[in-house]
């Protein structure tokens, strides 16, 4: 089996178990061969898990548009690596081109003999994936935090929000990034929402929309003073406001959007600091990644 893999910082011995992230393998044991046991025409299209109990975990997506990624942890040490690129099949040969390594360009192949028996995926001699409903992230498992900028222009004054919490389900279609001012008078609150469902996320734009049954929306709120017990802010849930998130690129560790709103007072009847009854938001944009 030939491979090569170039790395911007280094070769990655994950797991100090023998799983090294380098092309080639997932594990020592899948370089080995084995005999399939049964024919390969079953595609391995779908996600697939290994798993040894609080030791360590690797989940495969296989997309049927011939992309790939993969999350391996080390849940004793709380480390995760995450990859990506596309893939094939070559008779009982799986191949795997790498184009991203935990979020950075990288470049590399990896070939595995591969055997699908029982609903399992084989790869080499020992390592059995069984398949999963939904793929997962290295922020699912909380060993690091989301950082980067959410900054934009409201009413003429730019503004800077440290990034105090994401929820983010790529393939689910949803979003949700919430930021705290840096910049400015008090601790001034802003929430982005898209939801794409049923959808997954991809480079595209997401509107205000607030009709039942709409697709690729877009919710946003902000509140100026949010210690305050008689404003509650300003969104995108009154009166027919326009907005539009683009999103510009999105992976499940990574994204990239600009946006763009008009906020109207939350609950009507109330007044916003100096009189204001609506917010407008310019110049939107977020830029955060998982470390």
């Amino acid at each position: 089996m030939a491979s090569s893999l170039t790395m911007p910082h280094m070769i990655l011995n994950l797991l100090g178990r023998g799983i090294l992230l380098v092309a080639g393998c997932l594990s020592v044991a899948a370089c080995g061969k084995s005999t399939p046991v049964v024919p390969i025409s079953e595609s391995p299209e779908g996600i697939w898990r290994f798993s040894e109990t609080g030791v360590s975990e690797s989940t495969l997506r296989l997309a049927s548009d011939g992309s790939f990624s993969r999350v391996v942890t080390d849940l004793e040490d709380r480390n995760c690596v995450s990859s990506s690129g596309s893939w094939r099949t070559d008779g009982e040969n799986l191949l795997l081109e790498i184009t991203a390594v935990s979020n950075a360009p990288a470049s590399g192949f990896e070939n595995y003999r591969f055997v699908i028996q029982d609903g399992r995926l084989q790869l080499g001699e020992t390592e059995i994936y069984t398949a999963v409903g939904s793929m997962v992230s290295c922020a699912d498992y909380g060993f690091g935090a989301w950082a980067g900028e959410l900054r934009a222009t409201l009413d003429g004054v730019e503004m800077l929000f440290e990034i105090v919490d994401v929820i983010l389900d790529m393939y689910g279609g949803q979003l949700q990034v919430e930021g705290i001012s840096t910049t400015g008078v008090g601790q001034s609150r802003m929430l982005l929402q898209i939801d794409g469902s049923p959808n997954p996320l991809n480079p595209r734009d997401f509107t205000v929309q607030n009709v039942p049954g709409s697709t690729n929306t877009f919710y946003g709120f902000y509140h100026p003073d949010p210690g305050s017990s008689t404003f509650s802010g300003f969104d995108t849930t009154r009166l027919l406001p326009t907005g539009i998130l683009t999103l510009s690129a999105v992976g499940p560790e990574r994204v990239t959007a600009t946006f763009s709103f008009r906020a109207n007072l939350r609950v009507e009847g109330e007044v916003g600091p100096g009189g204001a009854t609506f917010a407008q938001i310019e110049s939107g944009r977020v830029e955060i990644v998982y470390r």
